[in-house]
């Protein structure tokens, strides 16, 4: 064995860094505990839901808006290592009609757990943000792009959010996410948004009447075009994410995506080739807030963390499908 890796082995034997997953039980959260449980780090969840994995040495059903009982939780566990916060409310046409509740969980949610790490003197923080921030554009987006927070006010809470977190003094790495999809190449995490937005599982639970919202917009076929990135290739890119973190102390704001773009109805044609089912569509007005392009330029995550996304958009749509036909084991 090489010096090396001597080294990992004996560091992961007698240093387990403990982390705080706040949104664990989440889509995002529950793939990210997965690769953590498997590399031995200690992780505490923190979700008003209970988690349907096991793949965590402690949970508190916990509101991350409720000081009192986030700070109890600092209290008893002790200094985290470092935080995942993925807590927060995702939907965009949500936000459109109640504005005021995305602000305050959002933002709010954020800021109680910037002031409970400052407290019990917590430096790192990995945020999940979004690309729906950005001012939608032909080109791939650079982080340095154009914004627009008043796209919505799912983008605004969350850009109120990256601010509070820049300005805190926490070592941070701020993650704008494309669009994640697919499922646990294992089968036993999957997509499972209470109602379900996000347009692969909708697909494929409406095969038979799926609904697109606009189809007049100023792209190849006239419906948005979007960024599909697999869960798992952004769970890993966390991992290293910490890693960096616990290093290098450096802070960030990188895109998470793939580069590549695909429309509605791509993305329809690429369900209908790998279940050989026909998808029955019907037509209705845009969304408030939809941008009509997102596609990320990721050039930045692969020089800082050697971001490497793996999948495609038909391993997405193959993981995707084989967890839903199978039953949505984590249902």
């Amino acid at each position: 064995m090489k010096l090396d890796q001597a080294f990992e082995s004996l560091r992961n034997m007698f240093f387990r860094p403990k982390v705080l997953v706040t949104g664990g039980s989440g889509y995002l959260g529950s793939h990210v505990c997965k690769m953590l449980k498997q590399e031995n780090w200690n992780i505490t969840i923190l979700d008003i839901k209970k988690p349907k994995h096991n793949y965590f040495n402690h949970f508190e059903q916990i509101d991350v808006c409720d000081y009192e009982k986030v700070n109890h939780l600092f209290w008893k566990k002790g200094k985290f290592d470092i935080v995942f916060h993925f807590a927060g409310k995702i939907e965009v046409g949500e936000s459109v009609n109640k504005p005021n509740y995305y602000y305050h969980t959002n933002t709010g949610g954020t800021c109680t757990i910037l002031l409970v790490m400052e407290k019990y003197e917590c430096e790192n923080i990995i945020y999940s943000s979004t690309a729906g921030l950005y001012q939608s554009k032909d080109q791939p987006l650079l982080e340095n792009d154009e914004l627009n927070p008043m796209n919505n006010p799912y983008a605004g809470s969350k850009y109120a959010s990256e601010l509070a977190i820049k300005q805190s003094g926490m070592n941070h790495i701020i993650f704008r996410y494309f669009n994640l999809a697919g499922a646990d190449e294992d089968g036993d995490i999957g997509e499972n948004h209470e109602p379900e937005t996000h347009l692969i599982p909708k697909i494929l639970q409406n095969l038979n009447n799926f609904e697109i919202y606009g189809s007049d917009y100023e792209t190849k076929d006239g419906t948005c075009v979007r960024d599909y990135v697999h869960v798992s290739d952004v769970a890993r890119v966390h991992i290293d994410a910490a890693n960096y973190l616990l290093s290098e102390k450096r802070s960030h704001v990188l895109n998470l995506g793939t580069g590549t773009g695909y429309s509605v109805l791509e993305v329809i044609d690429a369900i209908e080739k790998h279940t050989n089912q026909k998808v029955f569509k019907q037509y209705h007005q845009r969304r408030a807030g939809d941008p009509p392009k997102l596609v990320s330029n990721i050039d930045l995550a692969k020089k800082i963390l050697n971001y490497d996304p793996k999948h495609d958009i038909s391993s997405i749509v193959k993981t995707a499908y084989n967890w839903e036909k199978n039953g949505r084991k984590d249902s």
